[in-house]
């Protein structure tokens, strides 16, 4: 590109001598002959001392803001660093001009705001690219970026770089040093979003207003308002005053953002209502101008919400449809290093943000604060060679809402640790907080003294700091680790290491978690659970086993292998090869021999073997013997329905207060409970135990072997009739989960159950049961709900514990799910749970897999996977939801529904009957199709045909031939259910769904 081209308008008089510039360099080391070299002066060099290098390299010329060696070929220019920028865009062909720009610039949020909105774009068909703080990120490609705001030069050419492969749109984190530096000047931007405005930078900018201004110059320069943008091109948020202040003083039109719920952000064109906030993330409602529509994020925080409503904002200012503005906000599961989850095995709430400024902080410790129902531990630090005057700020901030403060090391750099830590607790000081020495830590006793510490402690190790944090904590503590984030480095006096917050808690938690492991078992251990000595015992050594195991393809060398014997498998059959690979223990029927053969016939080295006359009951004893020796409580549920999402509700609720085990999988039969109670530990101090049964005194060998404090009944109904005839009959099976409860236990009943009555009898009846609590629909039952309300995927309800009130919220748009919660609040009640634990815990469960989960496809179509298993009643629940579904506003709905129903297996004689009324009941519902598979399923057709549903609108027939036709009815915004008894495999569906259904709207999107 020519010489002048470059220079238009930059330099005011003609060049004597034009030339072809091949490239631009900022570094003089870089120059290739014919490039132009960009002299600017910077803060640690000054490119105008290496004039003389770019020329003897070849620099075909170069840009100076001065040439006090009269050298020649450069051409002298007011401001070089401004021109720069204007350089480099038409060198590389203005490439903004033909992508949409958006820029996000503001004191904290930025970098939240690129990771929303680009998945917004992604869900609209865009092609994004992002350049911010963690890294520029387009196609796949990453690269990490060294400053928020790269230089112009390489803004440039990055923007070039990603016109060439097709990206689209492109979102940029835009910092005060960016503007102030002329870095974004030859940008051309078709939308801005403002933020915030707080203390930080004030080592470069001289006070707040010239901070201000500076930020401001970003929408009076460079947006090109109503160029590509079809709404408003500004965003702001209102409910910042600086926002405020600059919304009033532009002279075009903005989109105004308010988290606010108050009757005066009634006129801002993005605003939310409904706003369930926990540490679990954020659910409600959005207004997006005239539409509105339910939104869920895993993001918390008064300030995360404003950063998702300007996201939307300007994703809706884009031209993104509401339903892609939803779909994207659901897919982006966190920022690194904003507020940040750390997963961990501990039932902690861990997170690392990057908040190193005074307003940062207060504002992540406020938002955190308000969420805890147990203590908030801060670890934090300020950097090295920074605006000193914010270390005692942030000091006091730490100490005013966090329990206990953790002061460190941040990012040193050149200074001494000690000396920043002792300004930072001189801050603490003048609020009258005492520094506590630092605490012994080496054993667990020493650490239970901690458990209710509250105070300030201090270490310059990081490490060390992060570490105590974790082994001080609880059950439901918050742990934050500030100032560092997403960085996975440490910058100290003696250089820079590698350190990342995440991977020192992770570290930490699992190092903690290690008392969780279960309990050993000595030969005499075995012994006394069986109440027999082994058969055979050659062993002269004190070897101990690590756990039973009852599968031969995963059983591990230090566990002892108990044979289970079925219609269909026989475990005896597997020990030959598990004494080949050196398995040292056997449970088995007695009778059982193991041969010289199949010994290793060193001496004392054999297998030691237990007989028993029944396998399947020695393992309920062993499972008994862990539980009791454990002292650990047990919650024991059953139920016609909803057993398994009570017993995940129950889960996250007692995880909040204490060290608690649960079913895993389907373990809920005589091999999956007492391999769920052989988990526990010495330190677990509650198992949350799901039972099922299918035939008499089922129930009550589980209750033997579980020892229940706390017996859930859900509901009883017609299911599993095949073997118990009646559904009184099943509400009295279900009763003997009473029969063994330990002494002083409690009963939790369905209230609203027709079979409650006899419920109550049996407990009546069990000496062992000391209290009965009920849940139910009205306050005859001792907890209960009111003001049930379902919209946009969440439902919230009032519930009314003991005479207490409190809101709940439930990530399930299903009102009968109310129900299972009650059941779970009034077991957390009689275990003495708090109720804003019981709150917490509650916004923490999310649906079962295969239990009437909810998920939206990529063309639009909401698919409820409820494919677990079958019954009448269930069945009627899933099509009430898929109706109310349909019809909620806030869910983007066609109003149009799809069934696709499964035979329901196990209803004994009363089958027929009980198809045909799942059929009437989907025709009273307006059901607009449905399909069905299955024998038995073609007597839901007739009930459906009989109710008045058109021939038309209902199928009967194969996977293959409903796949066909589901293909080739539904659109984008239609709802459909499947449901199913297990044996019927309808998750296959889903599968098949998931991919045709996808195909099948990107099809007629094409169209």
């Amino acid at each position: 590109m020519k010489l002048s081209v470059l220079l238009q308008d930059i330099v005011p008089s003609l060049l004597q001598t034009d030339m072809e510039i091949t490239g631009i360099q900022t570094r003089a080391q870089d120059i290739q002959p014919g490039q132009l070299f960009l002299a600017i002066k910077g803060y640690a060099a000054n490119g105008h001392d290496y004039i003389k290098t770019a020329l003897d390299k070849g620099a075909a010329a170069v840009v100076a803001q001065n040439n006090p060696d009269r050298l020649n070929r450069v051409i002298q220019v007011e401001n070089s660093r401004r021109a720069a920028g204007i350089i480099a865009a038409r060198f590389f062909g203005n490439p903004s001009r033909d992508l949409f720009l958006v820029g996000v610039t503001g004191t904290n949020g930025k970098t939240t705001i690129t990771y929303l909105l680009e998945q917004m774009f992604l869900a609209a068909g865009f092609r994004c690219g992002v350049m911010g703080t963690i890294n520029i990120r387009y196609n796949g490609k990453h690269v990490d970026a060294p400053t928020t705001t790269p230089d112009a030069l390489t803004i440039q050419k990055t923007l070039a770089q990603m016109k060439q492969t097709g990206i689209t749109h492109v979102i940029m984190e835009v910092s005060s040093h960016g503007l102030d530096q002329f870095r974004v000047d030859g940008c051309h931007f078709d939308m801005g979003i403002f933020t915030n405005l707080t203390q930080d930078h004030l080592d470069y900018h001289p006070d707040m207003t010239a901070y201000y201004h500076c930020k401001k110059r970003f929408f009076t320069d460079f947006l090109r308002p109503g160029v590509n943008s079809p709404r408003l091109s500004a965003v702001v948020n209102m409910d910042d005053p600086w926002g405020a202040r600059l919304a009033g003083e532009l002279d075009f039109p903005v989109m105004r953002v308010s988290a606010e719920t108050a009757e005066n952000s009634r006129s801002m064109e993005v605003r939310v209502q409904d706003i369930m906030d926990s540490i679990q993330g954020i659910f409600g409602r959005m207004h997006l101008g005239s539409d509105t529509m339910g939104f869920s994020s895993f993001l918390t925080g008064r300030f995360n919400l404003e950063n998702i409503l300007c996201a939307a904002g300007a994703a809706y200012g884009a031209g993104v449809k509401p339903i892609q503005i939803q779909q994207g906000l659901a897919a982006c599961n966190g920022v690194p290093g904003r507020l940040e989850k750390v997963a961990n095995p501990l039932n902690r709430y861990l997170f690392v943000d990057y908040a190193h400024t005074p307003g940062a902080l207060e504002s992540v410790l406020k938002t955190l604060k308000q969420r805890a129902t147990r203590r908030l531990i801060t670890v934090f630090g300020c950097g090295g060679d920074r605006d000193r005057t914010k270390r005692p700020l942030m000091g006091k901030i730490a100490c005013r809402y966090s329990d206990v403060t953790i002061v460190t090391s941040d990012n040193p750099r050149t200074e001494n640790p000690d000396q920043i830590i002792e300004e930072i607790l001189a801050g603490i000081r003048e609020t009258g907080t005492s520094v506590t020495s630092w605490p012994d830590l080496s054993n667990k006793d020493k650490r239970l003294t901690y458990a209710d510490f509250s105070g300030v402690i201090c270490h310059a190790d990081r490490t060390y700091a992060l570490d105590a944090a974790v082994r001080i904590s609880r059950p439901g503590d918050i742990i934050l680790a500030a100032g560092k984030g997403h960085e996975t480095y440490q910058v100290t006096n003696t250089g820079t290491i590698h350190f990342d917050d995440r991977e020192q808690l992770a570290a930490a938690c699992a190092a903690m978690a290690e008392q969780f492991v279960p309990i050993t078992w000595t030969r005499n251990d075995i012994a006394a659970a069986l109440e027999t000595s082994p058969a055979t015992d050659t062993r002269n050594d004190g070897f101990v086993f690590t756990g039973i195991s009852t599968d031969s393809r995963t059983i591990l060398s230090h566990e002892i292998f108990l044979a289970l014997t079925g219609d269909t498998f026989d475990g005896h059959g597997f020990i030959p090869d598990l004494v080949t690979r050196g398995i040292r223990g056997f449970v088995v029927k007695t009778g059982t021999r193991i041969n010289s053969k199949e010994k290793n016939t060193a001496p004392g080295s054999g297998p030691v073997v237990y007989e028993v006359p029944d396998t399947l009951d020695a393992l309920g004893r062993l499972g008994h013997f862990q539980r009791t020796r454990s002292g650990a409580n047990v919650l024991a549920i059953t139920g016609s329905n909803g057993k398994t999402s009570t017993c995940r509700m129950a889960r996250a609720i007692f995880q909040t207060t204490y060290d608690t085990l649960a079913t895993q999988k389907n373990f809920n039969n005589e091999i999956g409970v007492p391999r769920t109670l052989l988990s526990l530990s010495c330190a677990h101090q509650w198992a949350v135990v799901e039972m099922g049964m299918n035939q008499p005194g089922e129930m009550s060998r589980l209750s033997r072997i579980a020892g229940p404090d706390i017996c859930v009944v859900t509901n009883t109904t017609g299911a599993h009739l095949e073997g118990l005839k009646t559904a009184d009959n099943v509400a009295r099976e279900k009763a003997r989960i009473f029969d063994q409860a330990v002494s002083g236990s409690v009963a939790v009943l369905f209230n609203d159950d027709p079979r409650v009555r006899i419920l109550k009898d049996h407990a009546r009846n069990t000496p062992a049961i000391e209290k009965i609590l009920t849940f139910g629909s009205d306050d005859t039952a001792d907890v209960y709900a009111t003001d049930i309300r379902s919209s946009g995927g969440m439902t919230r309800f009032l519930g009314h514990i003991h005479g207490e009130t409190a809101r709940f919220h439930l990530q399930s748009p299903a009102r009968f799910m109310v129900f299972n919660a009650l059941a779970a609040l009034a077991a957390a009640a009689a275990a003495g749970i708090r109720i804003p634990d019981m709150q917490a815990g509650l916004a923490a469960f999310a649906p079962v897999s295969g239990r009437l989960s909810i998920q939206t496809l990529p063309g639009g179509i909401h698919l409820i996977d409820d494919t677990y298993n079958a019954n009448p009643a269930s069945m009627t629940q899933a099509l009430v939801t898929l109706a109310e579904m349909a019809k909620d506003p806030a869910t983007y709905g066609t109003g149009r529904t799809v069934a696709i129903l499964g035979d329901m297996r196990e209803l004994g004689p009363d089958s027929e009957h009980l198809h045909r009324s799942v059929g009437q009941t989907a025709a009273k519902l307006g059901i607009t199709r449905l399909y069905l598979y299955g024998p038995l399923s073609s007597h839901m057709l007739a009930g459906a045909l009989a109710e008045g549903m058109a021939k038309d609108t209902v199928f009967h027939g194969s996977k293959q031939e409903i796949e066909d036709r589901v293909q080739a009815f539904v659109r984008s915004g239609d709802w459909i259910l499947v449901k199913g008894s297990r044996g019927m495999a309808m998750e296959t569906f889903i599968a098949r769904m998931q991919t045709l259904l996808h195909d099948t709207v990107s099809k007629q999107g094409k169209d």
